[in-house]
């Protein structure tokens, strides 16, 4: 349920490890569990300031291998690589048409053969790779080479089948931001979040590219806000299946839901603190709405703020010592902070008559959040004093429910900028925005997993 909404009218633990490993092998595939590599742990012979990028050339993908539709699975491979890498700021990814040779022609081991006209372009870096079909089995084989010093970075051999190529794809891309940078990649993040694609309000996961969306819930009814939990197995939302907005956890890796908050009134807004061992949320059943914590199985309820006053939307800093929240408290919906205990409650916003959804960046260093202004729902971001505050969207229809990844680089959020809301993606400065769900049905609230 969104702040406005509350302003105004208009406005079974064996049996889900034994899970946890299915939705394991069916995400990767059974033979997606084990890799060959031979490489560094992490290669950082590039030195490159921080403002500049790491050229990268895309090889090979020259044998077509086809798939059980008839599919191109190595056009699929190749596409998914390539927006894999594209968003990401540390990586100049090189169109193919640029190079002064035909990319399919390179093989293994002829890396060397191309080093000086890849250098005389300042391409640091150059990726061949290959899918190699062998009865029922397919392979994914990559190696990563190093121009400048005409030596080998990682070579790596992923094997899968030809519904979870993508997933293999994905954690191709995150091994090659690993050993070019020394970063975890995020390409085999999930994203939740709602949508009214089958008439009712439904809760989905989808790949961060876009792809391979899943339906989690099926109860027809209304059901809102997912939060993912710190190690990626559940879902917390709010759901009104019974008639009333309670909160559930949904088991990902087996499909167990249970629902944990149905006090009367509202049980929204869910949390996870960063140890995954208890949930901050918003509770109205003492007639205000209000920030409470407890644990997973909703025992040890505690009241943490107590202004006679409308509370919602609580946002943990990555260290779980404090969390940011809404409050009207001052007349009007701003964003506060108090420390975890609920004391030393102090407000960061004072721009604007309308400020919501702080979510805290996983660095600690910005709170973003939402910001109405000239008529709009803006995207914002501030320090964690409320100093440095800085709109990243303008003027294109209402931009809502801010995420961090799992890096702290990028914001997800929901837009109507065309018309139906829509996800979207951008970095942490604004720039790059583009839409990832597509047109026909309205997306909300995104939530980006950690892992």
């Amino acid at each position: 349920m969104s702040f406005s909404k509350i302003f105004s009218k208009d406005r079974k633990v064996g049996f889900c490890l034994l899970c946890f490993t299915l939705f394991m092998v069916s995400t990767l595939g059974l033979e997606g569990w084990f890799l060959e590599t031979r490489a560094a742990d992490v290669y950082l012979g590039i030195s490159r300031p921080e403002a500049k990028k790491i050229h990268v050339a895309i090889a090979g993908f020259s044998a077509q291998i086809g798939g059980p539709k008839g599919e191109s699975l190595t056009s699929l491979a190749y596409k998914t690589l390539r927006s894999d890498l594209e968003f990401n700021d540390t990586i100049g990814l090189v169109d193919p048409a640029s190079l002064p040779f035909d990319s399919t022609s390179v093989k293994f081991g002829q890396e060397k053969e191309y080093s000086s006209r890849l250098s005389r372009l300042d391409i640091q870096v150059m990726l061949v790779a290959e899918l190699v079909k062998n009865e029922n089995k397919i392979s994914l084989e990559a190696k990563l080479f190093d121009v400048s010093t005409q030596g080998q970075i990682f070579y790596n051999r992923y094997l899968v089948d030809a519904k979870t190529l993508r997933s293999a794809v994905h954690r191709l891309s995150d091994d090659i931001i690993y050993y070019l940078t020394g970063e975890r990649g995020i390409a085999r993040t999930k994203i939740a979040f709602a949508s009214n694609k089958t008439g009712a309000k439904e809760i989905y996961v989808m790949d961060l590219d876009g792809g391979n969306i899943m339906l989690m819930t099926r109860n027809d009814s209304l059901n809102l806000t997912p939060r993912w939990s710190p190690d990626g197995r559940f879902l917390a939302y709010v759901s009104y299946r019974d008639n009333n907005p309670d909160l559930y956890l949904l088991d990902v890796t087996c499909g167990r839901r249970t629902k944990i908050s149905s006090l009367p009134g509202l049980n929204i807004s869910p949390a996870w603190a960063p140890d995954g061992k208890s949930i901050a949320l918003a509770l109205s059943k003492n007639g205000t709405t209000d920030i409470y914590v407890m644990h997973l199985d909703g025992t040890g309820l505690r009241r943490l703020t107590n202004a006679n006053a409308i509370s919602v939307s609580p946002s943990w800093s990555p260290k779980g010592r404090q969390l940011a929240f809404v409050s009207d408290q001052g007349g009007s919906p701003q964003i506060y902070v108090m420390d975890a205990e609920g004391t030393n409650i102090r407000r960061l916003t004072f721009k604007g008559n309308y400020n919501t959804s702080p979510a805290w960046s996983p660095r600690g260093d910005k709170i973003a959040f939402v910001s109405r202004q000239n008529g709009h729902f803006e995207i914002c971001v501030m320090n964690p004093d409320g100093g440095g505050l800085r709109a990243l969207t303008q003027g294109e229809g209402d931009n809502e429910s801010p995420a961090w990844s799992p890096d702290g680089r990028y914001i997800m959020y929901s837009s109507t900028r065309h018309g139906k809301s829509g996800i979207y993606l951008m970095r942490e400065d604004g720039s790059g925005q583009r839409r990832l769900t597509p047109e026909g049905s309205d997306y909300f609230t995104p939530d980006w997993s950690l892992r």
